[in-house]
């Protein structure tokens, strides 16, 4: 069974990555600070959110119940 924490973390960054992935396909300025945040920024923010997603996905276990004897 895969820890509840873990699942929610996953779930978490893909969520975060869609995000991004959605400011910089439609081109939403973000201004922080008077700063204008690059549109790279977004993708390079959903390429790391989206690979740290998948890997806490695949980290979890799978109704493995430790090893066999």
């Amino acid at each position: 069974m895969p820890k509840f924490f873990t699942v929610v973390a996953a779930l978490l960054f893909l969520a975060i990555a869609a995000a991004h992935a959605y400011r910089a396909y439609t081109g939403i300025e973000v201004v922080v600070a008077s700063h204008l945040i690059p549109m790279w920024v977004s993708w390079v923010g959903a390429g790391v959110a989206a690979f740290l997603g998948i890997m806490l996905f695949v980290e979890c276990p799978r109704g493995v119940h430790g090893p066999s004897k």
